[in-house]
């Protein structure tokens, strides 16, 4: 219900700038209360919010890369649904992006681009690797995938 209130309040607004005949004085003197007004903008505001984290993308909870099946297996969340496991062939990876910062040092992420159900390239961040790990990765990913193993690339510089 109160979500609502500023659909309620910009009908008011609306019928009152255009001189609506029949409007309700307490509709109009309730819009020019300062309360309802602060209201009006807060649900506004929480509602904006809501649908920002509804529309947000998933984050990557865990990750395996398996060399013998040939296989990228991760398991996402997406905001408001259940967690879900996908598998993408090795096949359908275009690039592994490995970034390191020195701000944060402990911990680097990658950023996989891959093929879609519907051939539509998906990029996701696979972060909180620890910098031994990555190296690790990154090494014997770039046996296992060649070229499309980049470089890690350092982000503060």
């Amino acid at each position: 219900m109160l979500l609502a209130l500023p659909v309620y309040g910009l009908a008011v607004f609306t019928m009152m700038l255009f001189k609506v005949e029949g409007l309700s004085s307490i509709h109009m003197r309730m819009i020019e209360d300062p309360l309802i007004l602060a209201l009006m903008f807060i649900s506004a505001f929480a509602a904006v919010c809501v649908i920002n984290w509804l529309a947000s993308g998933p984050q990557v909870l865990g990750f395996c890369f398996d060399e013998r099946q040939q296989r990228l297996t991760f398991t996402q969340r997406r905001p408001a649904r259940q967690t879900t496991e996908e598998c993408v062939p090795y096949s359908d990876i275009h690039s592994i992006r490995p970034y390191i910062t020195t701000a944060s040092a402990n911990f680097c992420h990658f950023v996989v681009c891959f093929a879609g159900d519907n051939g539509k390239p998906i990029e996701l961040r696979f972060s909180d690797v620890t910098v031994r790990d990555m190296a690790f990765h990154a090494e014997w990913l770039r046996q296992s995938i060649g070229e499309r193993m980049q470089e890690v690339l350092d982000l503060d510089l």
